[in-house]
């Protein structure tokens, strides 16, 4: 009877044991499953990681080619104020170039007129002449 119930005994801890066997191996099977789904989301983790660092450079990228076009804007409107002073500087140094001119046609004209050169026919034709230029 004791061996019986020995017997019995034993055979209840083996059922427990594998029972507990299972459960381990389920265990086991799952914490492997979860390594693997860890390992994929670390992957994923990583792509994304790596899209974002790329993403970062285009972005540093897209500020300097702005920064670039603003510099070149800054400097086409220097370069054309530039070009407006000059082109002001030539308008100022015609007109002077000009008035010289009809100052020297003016006293060409005395000169030539008090020499009797030239008639007095000529007088208003070298007056339109000198009109012309102011």
């Amino acid at each position: 009877n004791r061996l019986r119930r020995l017997r019995n005994l034993l055979r209840l801890l083996g059922n427990w044991l594998r029972r507990l066997c299972n459960l381990l191996r389920l265990l086991g099977n799952r914490l492997r499953r979860l390594r693997t789904l860890l390992r994929l989301l670390g992957n994923r983790l990583r792509r994304l990681r790596n899209l974002l660092r790329l993403l970062d450079n285009w972005l540093r990228l897209l500020g300097n080619l702005l920064r670039l076009l603003d510099n070149l804007l800054r400097l086409r409107n220097y370069l054309l104020r530039l070009l407006n002073h000059l082109l002001r500087l030539l308008n100022r140094l015609i007109f002077i170039l000009l008035l010289i001119l009809q100052l020297v046609s003016q006293f060409l004209y005395l000169f030539l007129y008090t020499q009797g050169f030239l008639g007095p026919q000529f007088s208003f034709c070298f007056l339109q002449f000198s009109l012309k230029f102011l």
